[in-house]
């Protein structure tokens, strides 16, 4: 960056001679037709020839510099007019106070280079400060960064000495850590002369710096693959921080890519501080590099840009705070930028074309929000493999997969389980892999970033209606920082299904003699695909009881009898009637009720006749 000096030029009064003296100078480059003398300057209405105007004004610029006079040339109303002061007396600082800032400066970035490169190595705390890891942190990070900024502000220096326009040697501003400097400016000791000087000492700068960061740049990313330091998978948010690469950067990055989630090595950190402080000073506001190049390409118009350039600082403020800062201090500085000694001259398009390539520079080296903290992420995905659909019958068993994966940055105890299934109803999960056969109710495991693992599910159905039920299976990190639940959920849909029976009754009507006994047969054929467990009942009607029985040889008499029915097959049952003396004759109905898993399946009804 660079800093121009405001034109102050006092001129004594009544000095008569000076000004005749001074009309002589610009007379031999520019015909005087009108002179006005004001208190300090002397304006000379002079007709020129915009062929040989920026010759003519450099060869009067040279000869009134060495009698300490200053031109400058404006078009005012129709008129072109050379305004002429007294060159202001310098009061330059001691070269000492450039030393100072320097050794402030590097001392900042030493330690910034030394605490940088022990949290990328993980030094241990009591060797942060040993020779080796200072020398380690001065040559990957100091250095580089110090070299980017130096040869920044040379292209600065070097170019205005070549415009011969006097400049100090750079001014090194400190910072504290990360950084360890806000980079550096020289200050222009004399107005600049023309449109053309304007933009070579401004786009100097960040062209040299840019050309030095490239291959740091390539250097650091190769260094970011050979070092290969994963970010660690355990930490906390706040411990580390997360730089945005700006499109050049990314462009730079497909020359040598990143290899995996790897911790950027120091020295390309260095180089994306030089991005950095090259697309800050391209901004094209007050003396900013790209200040200068705006007013030497835009001329007065220069003004909008840098408002421009101010309004969006401050909106994206809202994103990055750090911009409402930077919009203050363009404020503090100056928002508008002095015009050079000639503003007549317009740039030819060479330089017009340089001026759009250096705002070129600034979209693909400028990221709106550089720098964050990272959080640690505890995200999960659980995906379901296969069918998420089934058809289930009480009692019956379905398996079922789905896989489970880490998606954050850091290592995840996830915890696999399901979401208050229905009541009866058995869930429970292992993992594919794993040698331990037992399905658990819950299973955990600690995952490794990226890590994706298979598990299997049993679904038991337990005693439901027919009918739509559903489960809903989470995986399930606990964020150990914000003390809060993160889940992925999948839900799978039962249709829950009863068997299909057929009964006959062997003897459609049971009769018995009052205070007699007698038998009956029903045969139960299940339809179905798998085996079933039924639970019959009967209660007793006034003065007639009521048993069932499976086996004729063995009667087991009961109330509740419990019969299995194998797939396709069929079995028979027995019913034993006998009344009382005081049964009454006439026709009932003996009702048997079918339970499959507590739910009334069907009812039987056995016709009986009392004689």
């Amino acid at each position: 960056m660079l800093v121009s000096p405001a034109m102050q030029t006092p001129m004594p009064p009544d000095a008569a001679k000076e000004i005749e003296y001074v009309k002589s100078m610009v007379a031999r480059h520019f015909p005087v037709y009108d002179v006005k003398v004001n208190y300090d300057v002397v304006e000379f209405y002079c007709r020129i020839d915009e062929t040989t105007l920026e010759e003519s004004f450099d060869r009067l610029r040279e000869e009134m510099a060495s009698h300490d006079y200053i031109p400058m040339i404006t078009y005012q109303k129709g008129e072109h007019v050379v305004i002429v002061g007294k060159r202001p007396r310098s009061k330059h600082r001691s070269i000492y106070v450039n030393l100072v800032m320097l050794i402030i400066t590097l001392t900042a970035m030493t330690f910034a280079g030394v605490m940088d490169w022990a949290s990328y190595a993980d030094v241990p705390s009591s060797e942060t400060f040993s020779l080796e890891n200072i020398a380690r942190g001065v040559l990957v990070f100091t250095l580089p960064l110090f070299a980017i900024l130096t040869v920044h502000e040379l292209g600065h220096y070097f170019m205005a000495r070549k415009r011969g326009v006097a400049a100090s040697l750079p001014f090194f501003i400190p910072s504290i850590p990360p950084l360890g400097t806000f980079g550096a400016f020289i200050s222009l000791r004399d107005p600049i002369p023309s449109r053309k000087s304007l933009l070579e000492i401004g786009v100097a700068g960040p062209l040299a710096g840019l050309i030095l960061a490239v291959p740091i740049a390539i250097a650091g990313l190769m260094l970011t693959n050979i070092d290969a330091k994963p970010i660690p998978d355990d930490f906390e948010s706040g411990s580390i921080f997360r730089v945005a690469f700006p499109l050049m950067y990314s462009w730079i990055e497909e020359l040598s890519p990143i290899q995996g989630d790897y911790l950027l090595h120091p020295m390309a950190f260095a180089a994306w501080v030089g991005f950095l402080v090259t697309a800050l000073n391209l901004l094209p506001a007050g003396q900013l590099d790209g200040g200068h190049i705006a007013r030497a390409v835009l001329g007065r118009n220069a003004k909008f840009a840098s408002w421009i350039t101010i309004a969006a600082l401050v909106a994206l403020s809202f994103f990055y705070f750090a911009w409402m800062i930077f919009a203050i201090l363009i404020l503090f500085l100056g928002a508008k930028h002095p015009p050079p000694l000639n503003d007549i001259t317009k740039l030819d398009t060479k330089r017009k074309v340089v001026g759009v390539f250096a705002f070129a520079i600034l979209v693909i080296a400028f990221a709106p929000v550089p720098i964050s903290v990272l959080d640690s992420d505890h995200s999960v995905e659980l995906s379901p493999i296969g069918d998420v659909n089934a058809i289930l019958s009480p009692g019956s068993t379905m398996e079922f997969s789905f896989s489970v994966e880490n998606l954050g940055n850091v290592r995840n105890n996830i915890t696999v389980f399901a979401d208050s299934p229905p009541q009866g109803w058995v869930v429970a999960f292992k993992r594919n892999a794993s040698l331990d056969l037992d399905y658990e109710q819950s299973v955990e495991h600690r995952f490794d970033v990226s890590e994706n693992l298979t598990y299997d599910m049993r679904v038991t159905c337990g005693p439901s209606p027919p009918g739509e039920e559903q489960i809903t299976i989470i995986a399930r990190s606990l964020s150990s920082q914000e003390e809060e639940f993160i889940e992925d959920s999948a839900v799978y849909s039962f249709n829950v299904t009863y068997p299909i029976l057929e009964f006959w009754v062997k003897n459609d009507t049971v009769t018995v003699p009052i205070g007699g006994e007698a038998n009956g047969t029903v045969q139960m054929n299940n339809t179905g695909e798998v085996d079933i467990a039924l639970t019959l009942t009967v209660s007793n009607l006034p003065t007639i009881g009521v048993d069932l029985y499976e086996d004729e040889l063995q009667p087991n008499h009961t109330q509740a009898l419990q019969v299995s029915i194998p797939a396709n097959e069929s079995i028979s049952f027995h019913v034993f009637i006998f009344t009382s003396d005081s049964t009454v004759e006439g026709d009932r109905i003996v009702p048997i009720q079918v339970f499959y898993f507590g739910f009334n399946l069907e009812t039987i009804e056995v016709g009986l006749v009392v004689f």
